[in-house]
């Protein structure tokens, strides 16, 4: 049996940071991963995830800002670009009630932002042309962040730091009966004093001892690639959402320009996905693109299956095990949390090492009820 001292399974986007900021502070983490680091089978993967302060809840918009300086940390650190700051648009008809509310937070604390008109639109963002009773507020704290890239960032740097990483390697059985967490893995037994649990999408059957009300969604992606390129830049068009249709879409990166659609897809084992991509949406995302940017002349490039993992209050799960303070999860981000991780990642280390954290996530234990 192994021992070792703080464990990380599953190293995705939140796992990934967490075993860098874990090997930050110098306690040598060891990280195990089912799959090869960077795959593509979970919820992590993919060119581009937006990033914006633009929330319905203060306590979504406080945590963004705090995670905005660790992005740019790592960036330095790395020099890798790994952060967009184009700007995020979110539009609607009027009298819609995100909108509002959103805005709302933003007045509320100070923030930046914008309200702009049609007009406004077409003239700062020339490939955009939005109804004419539009209501469009733009927020400079916004963008994307290029997703595999910075899991592997956090990855290359938490080796560099002293982490090591297990890849293939298959948790079969967590035990959590002792004060020393125990795992029963493809590569054998581990103890260890502190255990940090990531699952994504398999957090039902990894923490299986709580039963957790998670609910995980098919979604998809789609890439499209406009006629002529240079409006569609990152330089000239932001991140920008539908209030009423829940679509959301970016700039060209990577592979073209990415749609999607927010509303939550079927119900989905993360075991046995189905990967099949949904030409229907992919038409209707296409439809919807050349209704706000006429003349693009869009062509199909390709599509991705990814999933959500959803709790019912939409809330995170980042905390201690109820039933082992010696065991932390972190799960059910809901389709919007790729852009804390790195500060998730900073959160779970410190209460690893130091049992608390200056962050705000009472909202987020486990034990809460639903």
């Amino acid at each position: 049996m192994r021992n070792e001292k703080i464990l990380v399974v599953g190293l995705g986007a939140m796992g990934s940071a967490a075993l860098y900021h874990l090997a930050r502070l110098g306690v040598a983490p060891i990280g195990i991963e089912q799959y090869q680091v960077g795959h593509a089978l979970g919820s992590s993967h993919g060119h581009s995830r937006a990033f914006r302060i633009f929330y319905h809840d203060p306590l979504y918009t406080t945590l963004a800002e705090a995670a905005l300086p660790l992005w740019q940390e790592l960036e330095a650190l790395s020099g890798e670009k790994l952060l967009e700051l184009t700007g995020s648009l979110f539009f609607a008809r009027p009298d819609n009630e995100h909108i509002e509310q959103k805005i709302g937070v933003m007045q509320a604390l100070k923030r930046p932002y914008e309200l702009l008109t049609a007009q406004d639109v077409a003239a700062r963002f020339p490939a955009l042309r939005l109804p004419e009773d539009t209501v469009a507020c733009y927020t400079p704290q916004g963008g994307f962040l290029d997703a595999s890239r910075c899991v592997q960032t956090h990855l290359l740097q938490a080796r560099r730091f002293g982490a090591t990483i297990h890849e293939q390697v298959r948790v079969d059985r967590v035990d959590l009966s002792q004060e020393w967490p125990e795992l029963e893995t493809s590569a054998g037994r581990y103890r260890c004093s502190r255990l940090i649990i990531t699952p994504g999408p398999w957090a039902s059957e990894i923490v299986e001892s709580l039963a957790l009300p998670l609910q995980v969604t098919r979604q998809q992606k789609f890439y499209f690639q406009p006629k002529h390129r240079a409006a569609y830049q990152p330089d000239r068009l932001p991140v920008y959402a539908d209030g009423n249709t829940q679509f959301y879409g970016f700039p060209e990166y990577g592979l073209g320009m990415k749609a999607a659609d927010d509303q939550l897809g079927v119900i989905a084992s993360p075991n046995n996905i189905d990967r099949t991509l949904d030409l229907d949406k992919r038409d209707q995302l296409k439809r919807w693109l050349e209704t706000i940017m006429p003349n693009s002349e869009f062509a199909f490039v390709t599509g991705a299956t990814c999933m959500y993992t959803m709790t019912p209050d939409r809330d995170f799960l980042i905390g201690p095990h109820p039933h082992n303070p010696n065991v932390l999860v972190s799960a059910g981000f809901s389709g919007h949390g790729f852009k804390f991780s790195t500060l998730v990642g900073k959160i779970l280390a410190e209460l690893a090492t130091g049992g608390t954290t200056e962050y705000p996530i009472d909202r987020f234990r486990l034990d809460r009820p639903f």
